[in-house]
């Protein structure tokens, strides 16, 4: 049996010295001369001197940006389902106008994101994630859909 596998045998716990004897081979092992093993330097050097690094590729699209607005007047909700209709998440944050102006716009955002396959999500009292369809809103709040 090779050295390898006895080692695996051992670290695993278990014990086949019983079993080794009856499977010896008739042909005597031979060994073989191995190459040294040139250094790092040595290897980078040969290839000329890049490595095994593959650059990625740099995206330079909007989809990577998370987009958080505070509307002041009804008159946002246009800029706002522009985004949405980019497909850009977004943070609404209405904590700072008024509760029926705020269920305007939530109105307003829940149909567009109806028409346009999206989702809305409740975070606090104020504050919604609107996210377009290719994405999924996933938490473990108790918080509800609007």
């Amino acid at each position: 049996m090779s050295k390898v596998a006895t080692k695996l045998r051992n670290w695993l716990g278990l014990d086949y010295e019983d079993v080794e004897d009856e499977f010896v081979d008739e042909e005597p092992e031979i060994e073989q001369e191995l190459e040294p093993i040139a250094p790092r330097e040595e290897r980078r050097r040969e290839r000329g001197g890049r490595g095994k690094v593959v650059e990625m590729p740099v995206q330079q699209s909007n989809h990577n940006k998370l987009i958080v607005y505070r509307p002041v007047s009804f008159d946002d909700t246009q800029s706002i389902i522009d985004n949405l209709r980019s497909r850009k998440p977004l943070i609404l944050n209405m904590e700072s106008i008024e509760i029926d102006l705020a269920q305007r716009i939530l109105d307003f955002m829940c149909g567009a994101c109806s028409a346009m396959g999206g989702d809305i999500c409740k975070i606090s009292a104020k504050i919604f994630a609107v996210v377009p369809a290719d994405y999924e809103i996933v938490g473990n709040s108790d918080g509800f859909k609007e």
